[in-house]
């Protein structure tokens, strides 16, 4: 929450305006094989995803999830991580031997700056066989320069898997978008 909220006291009496807003990533269906990408608060709708997956995988089989997280710090800033490392447990939803994954990108905790889209690059090869397999991609969080970044590497992976041009890889992934296959739900 904000540093304003979190200095509240219980004791204080304020007025706080909430309003919620439609998200617009759509419900993936439990056969779609997904790629997620959600650094920071772009995390909390794969929650739902994931958690929904969960219980509908107690009565029949689940695709496979790709996650890729990314924050500033382990430590400080790792939102809902006992959520997802116990998903990306053996057996649970973004689990390796369930096909999926869980990939992590620290960007502080070290000197050179590890993002989400330098861990989509290293799993290169995981994530062209998911998208081959007819996976969805999510991406959701910051407006800034998340977006474009996460295109241009899966715009790597593209074009170096099937060995077209960048723009045939572009037009590929644009595809993919018309087809709703690639949502992007960002903010400032």
């Amino acid at each position: 929450c904000s540093s304003w909220l979190a200095s509240l006291t219980p004791e204080q009496e304020i007025s706080i305006p909430v309003w919620f807003h439609k998200g617009s990533l759509p419900a993936p269906p439990q056969s779609l094989p997904l790629i997620l990408v959600g650094p920071g608060t772009g995390c909390a709708p794969f929650r739902g995803f994931i958690a929904e997956r969960a219980v509908q995988a107690q009565s029949s089989s689940s695709a496979p999830v790709m996650f890729f997280f990314g924050c500033r710090n382990k430590d400080t800033d790792f939102l809902y991580r006992d959520f997802w490392e116990s998903h990306a447990r053996e057996g649970g939803m973004l689990s390796e031997d369930k096909g999926g994954g869980f990939y992590t990108a620290f960007s502080r905790d070290q000197p050179k700056k590890i993002y989400v889209q330098h861990k989509i690059r290293e799993m290169s090869k995981r994530v062209w066989d998911l998208l081959c397999d007819g996976a969805s991609i999510y991406v959701a969080g910051s407006s800034t320069k998340m977006p474009s970044d996460v295109m241009s590497a899966l715009e790597e992976i593209v074009s170096e898997e099937t060995g077209g041009s960048k723009e045939v890889a572009s037009r590929w992934l644009k595809a993919l978008e018309k087809a709703g296959r690639y949502n992007v739900e960002a903010w400032s």
